[in-house]
């Protein structure tokens, strides 16, 4: 029977762009040597508390638990999701093969790759919540998850479950001593990339069309710049031209072009927006896309990193947030946010310290 697991690979994605290269998942851990012989989770306790001699007991079990997964009990051609810290989209992949150890001896689970850029909001918040449990591996079974991330897969769309949200439920935060597997709904989660997730949907919902590129002009406004807007429809390239000083004259002088929706951002658009560049002598191209990027254009980004700035979504997001104070009143409106406090919690769903 095909089961779903949560996959991470590195607190901040340190492990993703290996996976993606050599079809590999890695786990970390600091594991140096092959565990093939630990065939369960109680054989693998022994094991963290020789590698992690001054943590607790309790983490010891958390941590074996997770490897146990990952090694033992996740089976080939079982669906693994990844949520991408490096580009905040989601992956789905189909386990390849059994657990081996690489060349450094950490542990290697083969994967097919089946989608790697899927936007977060692909997916309804139930199966969102469940993505940003605090662990390493995990399984995902309530709420119809394996079904509704085969849907994703065949048609692009989540269909949900028709239930009640595990969010509505709320979790428990500990997992059961006594199973073999840890259900990413019972997980302690990331609140701050459920609210991120919050705050995309609401601009997806809201500021469409024309009104994303409001947006964007909003939140270069609030950075100082004096900025002009085209007027909707044939914009040849230039949808806000932008620049410092009374009259916007001063440098550095931004032409940009915003693309909302689901529209990717590919070569031939990047290279009109550098023709763009010149044609207007700006001293620098921003494009703004809420569909994000393909991978070649991505790939530019170092190269064109002092001509040209990619916003996606997430870099749009963590812009509007540093200058959220000093939007427009009707921009804030339609978008009401409000700060809040939550403690800090580490890849495992404790405390920080």
């Amino acid at each position: 029977m095909t089961r779903l697991w949560l996959v991470r690979l590195g607190k901040n994605g340190e492990r993703e762009a290996a996976a993606l290269e050599d079809n590999n998942l890695r786990i970390g851990f600091d594991l140096t040597e092959d565990i093939s012989h630990l065939k369960d989770r109680e054989a693998l306790i022994g094991k963290m508390a020789e590698l992690f001699p001054n943590d607790k007991p309790n983490k010891h079990r958390n941590f074996a638990a997770q490897i146990n997964q990952f090694i033992n009990v996740a089976e080939t051609g079982d669906l693994v999701v990844t949520p991408f810290k490096t580009t905040g989209t989601i992956g789905i992949g189909r386990l390849a093969g059994p657990y081996k150890a690489g060349p450094n001896g950490e542990a290697l689970r083969p994967v097919q790759w089946l989608k790697i850029d899927l936007p977060r909001d692909t997916f309804k918040q139930d199966l969102l919540y469940s993505f940003g449990a605090f662990m390493t591996v995990c399984e995902i079974s309530r709420n119809d998850a394996l079904k509704r991330v085969q849907a994703v897969l065949d048609t692009g769309k989540d269909p949900g479950d028709g239930g009640l949200p595990a969010f509505v439920k709320g979790p428990t935060l500990k997992p059961s001593a006594n199973n073999e597997t840890t259900e990413a709904a019972d997980q302690a989660v990331n609140l701050e990339l459920l609210a991120r997730d919050q705050i995309e949907r609401r601009i997806a919902s809201v500021f469409t069309g024309h009104d994303f590129t409001r947006l964007v002009a909003a939140i270069l406004s609030a950075q100082g710049y004096r900025t002009r807007v085209s007027p909707p429809g044939a914009d040849a390239g230039v949808d806000i031209v932008a620049g410092n000083g009374p009259l916007g004259l001063d440098g550095p002088r931004i032409v940009a072009q915003v693309k909302s929706g689901s529209v990717t951002v590919d070569q031939p658009t990047l290279q009109g927006l550098i023709g763009s560049i010149q044609d207007t002598h700006a001293d620098h191209g921003l494009i703004v896309s809420w569909g994000g990027f393909t991978s070649a254009v991505r790939r530019r980004t170092n190269e064109l990193f002092f001509r040209v700035r990619l916003w996606g979504r997430e870099e749009l997001v963590d812009n509007l947030l540093a200058v959220y104070d000093r939007l427009p009143e009707d921009i804030r409106a339609e978008l009401p946010l409000r700060r809040t406090w939550t403690l800090v919690l580490d890849d495992e769903g404790e405390v920080d310290p």
